[in-house]
Formats: structure tokens, sequence, C-alpha cells
């Protein structure tokens, strides 16, 4: 990726800390928006409505970061239940969670054919793919005619339908709205705000890579030049990582000819000054753990000791997407057993995966994928005392919570990431010093690098040897660099990550 030592000027939230966000937002309101909100309401086997919460790392690292703070959250309708809600507010926010009300959801029903037309094909097809360079580009994708109905009568309007709504909750705010849009469904959202509110404080992150300019071109001129005029409505774009808003940068330099300054890590739209910024996100360590503090925790933390056995512990846990290379991770794991044939029945390779995107064969095909290399692998190694690999494809959050406790060696290898929560989660949850391997393309690397053995995603020989290190690697060297991960994730909350781009934001209304 593109990386230049001029984007030093655009601090991480890590910098920023001790900052009262109450004095923050004085005479402000936050508004936020995503797809996904955080809460879904569905009926339960009784006949109850009942609100649970939203699925999604971004879910829970945005809803602790509003904590405290007096926000609203606008997002779309995901169930039939949550289109109740929507009309029986009025169109307007409630308050939420309902037994200890922090900040408000706004919930907006959107029309089925548009949502899967903006949400499969254009986002998550699309975008999603092209963000972490997924494209199998001799083959696929064909941007056909599909492709261009999808972004004409999905993306384009549902963008705008939000920026509607997000328009209506500024007006009922009442303070001046800072309004901060998350991801890549809603790169269209902000042209839309500014033609109706052309003062508005306008923040945008990205969650996912951001690609190089060379990548971006492969996509129709108007749509990139939507995708990137969009953002630049914004007055603050933010990243989790440096390279990833170098790229941004880059894209703007070769695609638009607005005026870019790398130093400073800014573009220059007419009279406006758009900031660049990186913020890597981080999560509720204090949360965490209470929650990995359960008598449900605990039970399937005896339950994982006692399967594993005397064995070394190897984990990953993982939604089942591309981007993740869980596939190639066993095949690392494959290789590790043939060559160091001295841990046969010393190791064991738990690997918890939570379903995601069946809606999408590709998704679909992956999974099976999965299921016949672990399925190989255990007829080829597994003794009759000994599973090398135990594979659990399920919705189990505590025992999630369980395995990070317990790893030795936790395996995080994506292709790209645009944070990885997990690495973080596994940092601050685990009691045995475990050894964290991590991909150099995770965003989550930058900050972890002195604690971590890095692998290169594609190397298979390689990461084997790496796994082999982590393994042998003697119990001080373990406890030092358990101890660098725990004082890096512990140093940038979700609370910092917040603050920093509300103090970007105001800094851009100052200067704009």
């Amino acid at each position: 990726m593109v990386k230049d030592k001029v984007t030093s000027m655009m601090k991480p939230a890590a910098d920023k800390k001790s900052v009262d966000m109450h004095q923050l937002l004085e005479g402000h309101s936050l508004i936020f928006a995503s797809n996904r909100g955080p809460v879904e309401f569905r009926t339960d086997e009784d006949g109850t409505m009942t609100p649970h919460r939203g699925a999604g790392g971004m879910v829970s690292a945005l809803e602790a970061a509003l904590r405290g703070v007096n926000a609203t959250w606008v997002a779309s309708a995901m169930t039939p239940e949550d289109e109740t809600v929507a009309h029986d507010s009025g169109g307007g926010a409630f308050a939420f969670p309902p037994e200890d009300p922090t900040y408000s959801v706004r919930l907006i029903p959107i029309e089925g054919r548009a949502y899967h037309r903006y949400y499969d094909v254009i986002s998550n097809l699309l975008l999603w793919f092209m963000q972490h360079y997924l494209w199998d580009i001799p083959f696929w994708p064909d941007v056909n005619e599909h492709t261009h109905r999808a972004w004409a009568e999905g993306y384009q309007p549902v963008n705008e339908l939000f920026a509607g709504e997000l328009v209506k909750a500024a007006s009922e705010s009442p303070g001046k709205p800072l309004l901060m849009l998350q991801d890549y469904h809603l790169y269209l959202c902000a042209r839309h705000i500014r033609e109706r509110m052309p003062d508005a404080l306008i923040h945008h992150f990205t969650h996912s890579p951001w690609c190089q300019p060379d990548y971006l071109r492969l996509l129709p001129p108007y749509m990139r030049n939507e995708l990137v005029e969009g953002l630049l409505s914004c007055d603050v774009v933010s990243f989790h990582t440096d390279r990833y808003a170098t790229n941004f940068l880059w894209c703007c330099r070769q695609l638009t000819d607005h005026p870019v300054d790398l130093a400073r890590g800014t573009v220059r739209v007419g009279e406006r000054r758009v900031l660049v910024r990186h913020h890597p996100i981080s999560i509720d360590y204090q949360g965490l753990a209470r929650e990995a503090g359960t008598d449900e925790v605990s039970r399937h933390r005896k339950e994982i000791r006692h399967a594993v056995g005397g064995r070394k512990m190897i984990l990953r846990v993982d939604r089942v997407e591309l981007s993740k290379n869980i596939l190639r991770g066993f095949k690392l794991y494959r290789e590790f057993l043939n060559r160091y044939h001295e841990w046969w029945g010393k190791v064991v390779f738990l690997a918890f995966l939570y379903p995601s995107r069946l809606g999408l064969a590709v998704y679909r095909r992956y999974i099976a994928d999965i299921e016949a290399e672990v399925e190989a692998l255990n007829e080829e190694f597994a003794t009759k005392s000994w599973q090398p690999v135990v594979l659990e494809i399920e919705d189990n959050y505590p025992r999630s919570l369980a395995g990070l406790c317990e790893y030795d060696v936790l395996m995080v290898n994506p292709l790209f990431d645009g944070m990885n929560l997990v690495s973080k989660e596994g940092a601050v949850l685990n009691k045995r010093n475990g050894v964290l391997l991590l991909s150099e393309n995770a965003g989550s690397f930058d900050e972890l690098e002195g604690g971590v053995i890095p692998i290169s995603p594609l190397d298979v020989e390689g990461g084997a040897g790496a796994l082999n290190e982590a393994l042998l690697m003697n119990e001080g060297e373990r406890a030092r660099r358990a101890s660098e991960l725990v004082r890096v994730v512990r140093g940038n909350t979700a609370a910092d990550w917040l603050a920093g781009q509300v103090e970007d934001i105001m800094e851009a209304g100052r200067t704009t």
C-alpha cells in the first residue's frame, strides 16, 4: 500500500487524552448514522417484542464510545419489528437502552428491493470487495446493467433517504449538530446533506481499508467520482490507519482536480478545507472484562480447558468473511503439522467462527470450503486420542470470550482489515500470556506491532514457522509481549477514539 512519511501530521486519536466530552460538545448535538444500528427488535417465542443488541464489532465499539454522550443514532430498520417501532415512534427517535437510556435511536424503514440493491449488490458485493482488494479481476466482477441499476435504484436513493432523515434529526436537535457518518454504505450521504444544510459540520469514518487509486479506477468513472466527491462533501474524512488515509489522499490527488496537501492531510474543495485523519478504534475493555467474568463464560472456560487437556491451544475467533483469510489459516496449520512432527498430539486448534452474509452464494461456498479443509486435516492427522482441529460455526459470544481468556496462541491473519478488534480483545482478556500472530495487513498491526509475531497473510510456510516460534517462546518473553499489548489497548479507549474525531470536527469548523 502507498505510505508517505509526510502523513505524520495526521495524528491518531491515541495522542488525544483526558478530553471532557461534555465540555467539548457544549452547545452541540452529536448525530451518528450507520447502516446497522445498536438495536434490533425481534419477537420472542412468547410473542413479546424485545430489543437485541445490534451485531458486529463496529456497533459494539460505537456503542461504547457513545455512553454518557447525549447523541442520536440513525440506522436502517433491519427487521419487521424495527419497522413497527419506527412507525410507533412517528418516525422520530426513542431512548435507548430502555433500562438505562444514554442516547436516542432513529430507525429508517427502507423498501426491500431498494435495500437489496443498496446493501447486497453495491455495498457488500462491489464496494466491500473492492476496499479489501478481493476482486478476482480476470473473471469478476462485471459491472453490468444489473450493477448500474443497483447503483441508480438502490445505493443512490438510499443514501439520499439517509440524508433526509439526518437533516430532520439535525433540525430537531437542541444544539448545533455534528453529523458523523459511518462506513462504506453511506459514501454519497454527505453530498445530499451539504446541499440542504450548507453550513453543516459533517464527518465520515470508514471502518474498512481504503484502496489505492489504480484499484479505484476499475470502477466506472461516474461511480468513483461520486464516491470521492461524496466523501469530500464532509468537513473531516477519517480512517483507522495512516495507510488508508494516505491512500484516500492519493485518490483525491490523482482522480480529482482538487488541491491536495499530503503533508497536512487536507484537500481544498472550493472555499472549504477537508481534513483527512486517522483514528484507530478501540474497545470497551472494562465492559469486556465484566462480560468475561460471568458464570456462563466461566463454565465455557472450564469446558475448553477440559477439552484441550494439557495441550497447547491455538485459537481463532472470526466472522466467516473472505477477508479474514480463514481457509489459509488452516493451510498454515497443516504446513505446521507437516514440518514439526514433535507437536503431534500436543496442540489443538480451536476455531470459533460466526456465520456471515449467508444470503450471498460466495459466503456459503466459503463455509463449505472451510468445513472440507478441516475435515481433510483431521482425517490426515487425527488419532484415537487427538483431534487436531475443533471447528464450531455458530453465534456463541460467551464461548468466544472464554476462548480469548484461555489461548496460548491467537491467530489473526486477515488479508486486509480496517482494524480487527479480536486482536485487541484477546490482548486484554487472555490469562495465559498468550502470543498473538498478527497479519501485517490488519489495521491493528500499526498499534500492536511491538507485542506480536508478524505474519504475511499469504505466506503459509513462513506462518508455520511463526506458529512454532510462538509455541516455543519462553514465559518471560510471552509476559513481556502480553504486557505491551495490554498497555497499548488500554491506552486508547473508545471514548478517546470518539473525542479525537470530535476535536477534528471542531477544528474544521473553526478553519473552513
